[in-house]
């Protein structure tokens, strides 16, 4: 693939638009390590729920770079997030990929990923990668085509090949959902020398055949007509004239989620997203039915991974089986049970406040570097 940035214009974001107040950590008890057998770092629950932020930031701005960068013979657009480690850094610390989970859109997981780089007080690179044809908006050249999972992991192998870190420590991929699945794979494919470690959150790995809903879902994405129909209701929805009645007609979607996922949300659905998101799913359930073992035990020392309570994609069964396989001691396990942190953490700006200070502490047990 070819990658031929346009480039955005910097956008600077204030500080406190970013992490203001108490430490949300100070409100929850500190986590409880397991023994050996057992191995995953339980998060103590919050008694209630708080509207803290993780920390004070003393930066007074985070640089922020978007790009649509076209791909492969037919150029089809992606987005790209870029948030470079403060200009004080000749060096940064850690350099970050952060692989998003289906849709794969960099905009949703910007709060994320500002939050991140201020909790390592600015010393790391961190890029957001974009699938592709996974776009907020919809651009002129945008072709309509969807993509599969296997399409996707050659996308983010070229985007890994294509680019230097700038830390000596190597780059280490964070991925969310099926993103997980993508930076195992890289990592995998690539070697260490391209790939030094993963962080999976919420890891989509395997098929869960306990799951009803993942069973309706897979039943549903595997009908095409029926997801060419949703995507035609949904492109009509979005294509309304007047914002206010999209707003309403998308609410029971975004009403719960915070005010910027939300409009990122009533931007993206659109008939192409859907039609995008649904078959890229069908592709993911057809390809995760077993897990490759010896994979996983090549790279144990290499992987750490964050569970949450009632998450059908990443259940908590899953993660008890990895902690009773013998041939995968030294993988570490994570549960966070704080209220209302679930999968989609990332449409929740407390949830995701907090799952960046959950992944600066994997980072810094499973994956040291130098200073």
């Amino acid at each position: 693939a070819t990658f031929a940035a346009r480039t955005r214009p910097v956008a600077r974001i204030p500080a406190s638009t970013i992490t203001r107040g108490a430490l949300l950590r100070a409100r929850c008890p500190q986590p409880v390590r397991m023994p050996p057998r057992t191995r995953s770092a339980v998060r103590g629950a919050c008694a209630t729920r708080t509207k803290a932020s993780i920390a004070d930031v003393s930066s007074p701005e985070v640089e922020v770079t978007s790009r649509v960068v076209r791909v492969g013979p037919r150029q089809i657009p992606t987005e790209l997030i870029t948030i470079p480690s403060d200009p004080s850094k000749k060096a940064p610390k850690y350099d970050l990929v952060i692989v998003p989970g289906n849709p794969g859109v960099p905009s949703f997981y910007e709060h994320y990923a500002k939050t991140l780089h201020n909790l390592m007080d600015g010393n790391v690179d961190i890029e957001i990668f974009g699938y592709k044809g996974h776009t907020t908006d919809r651009y002129a050249d945008t072709t309509g085509d969807w993509f599969t999972l296997q399409d996707q992991l050659d996308h983010l192998r070229e985007y890994l090949k294509s680019r230097k870190s700038r830390s000596r420590n190597g780059t280490v991929l964070v991925g969310h959902s099926i993103g997980a699945e993508m930076s195992l794979d890289a990592m995998d494919k690539l070697g260490a020398d391209v790939v030094r470690g993963v962080v999976g959150l919420m890891p989509f790995v395997l098929v869960n055949t306990k799951s009803a809903l993942q069973k309706f879902l897979s039943a549903l994405v595997h009908i095409t007509p029926l997801v060419y129909l949703v995507a035609a209701i949904v492109g009509f929805i979005g294509a309304l004239p007047i914002p206010g009645l999209k707003r309403l007609a998308f609410s029971p979607i975004t009403g719960t989620m915070s005010a910027s996922p939300a409009d990122l949300t009533r931007r993206w659905l659109r008939s192409d997203s859907i039609k995008n998101m649904a078959l890229m799913g069908r592709t993911e359930f057809d390809a995760l039915t077993a897990l490759d073992t010896s994979r996983w035990k090549r790279h144990k020392d290499r992987t750490s991974l964050l569970y949450c309570p009632g998450d059908h994609w990443a259940p908590l069964h899953q993660m008890e089986d990895f902690e009773r396989m013998k041939e995968l001691r030294g993988m570490e396990t994570m549960l966070e049970s704080a209220p209302g942190v679930d999968h989609a953490f990332v449409l929740h700006d407390e949830s995701a406040e907090l799952i960046a200070q959950r992944t600066k502490e994997l980072l810094e047990t499973q994956h040291p570097v130098e200073r």
